[in-house]
């Protein structure tokens, strides 16, 4: 650990959220979450040159597992042990408040990590940013809105938490879908409950 990082006194508070997979075939790969592990689709849509798929059994998560587009027909097998995949699209670490997610960023500039994009997803204030061999992380915090996924625009961590939320709470208003994520919540709630029934 660097110096600089090692002056800031902690690591911030996260918990595992959710996973991304990069895949070939969207539509089998969500037949198979959906049909086989009793996934229900949250949301579907394209951004930043990928189609993504969200899927989740928990309505407290907007998403525990995404389907992105773009990995190649043909990789390299897992050289340790060719049962792993060999491509993780993203691993997502939910935090407790704006607070840590400055913290991590204090911590990321600290230890010179490059490629760290900042996003507002409406639903969340997300960091990506990758590690020593390029997988991709998220680290983020939930914010009390709901607007259709995938919807991603910049994250300006140098305004106040005050100005943060009154801008994003502005943003989402004009999305489309835009309630209370609580609402969104028991809708899909209600969704995932018949998706069960009908599948027993």
């Amino acid at each position: 650990m660097s110096s600089a990082v090692s002056r800031i006194s902690r690591p911030p508070r996260l918990k595992f959220s959710h996973f991304g997979i990069s895949v070939v075939d969207i539509v089998k790969m969500e037949r198979f979450y959906r049909d086989v592990l009793g996934f229900t689709v949250t949301d579907r849509g394209e951004n930043m040159g990928f189609e993504l798929v969200f899927l989740s059994r928990d309505p407290d998560e907007h998403h525990q597992l995404v389907l992105a587009t773009g990995r190649p027909p043909a990789l390299p097998a897992n050289t340790a042990n060719p049962l792993f995949g060999a491509v993780i699209n993203q691993i997502s670490f939910r935090l407790d408040d704006l607070s840590e997610l400055r913290l991590l960023n204090d911590r990321l500039k600290a230890d010179n990590v490059e490629g760290v994009l900042p996003g507002n997803h409406g639903t969340s204030w997300s960091l990506y940013f990758p590690d020593p061999e390029g997988n991709m992380l998220e680290c983020f915090v939930d914010t009390p809105w709901y607007v259709e996924q995938p919807f991603m625009e910049p994250l300006d961590l140098s305004v106040d938490d005050a100005t943060l939320w009154t801008l994003t709470q502005q943003m989402c208003s004009q999305a489309t879908g835009y309630r209370p994520y609580a609402d969104w919540r028991a809708e899909v709630a209600v969704r995932m409950a018949e998706d069960q029934a009908g599948r027993c």
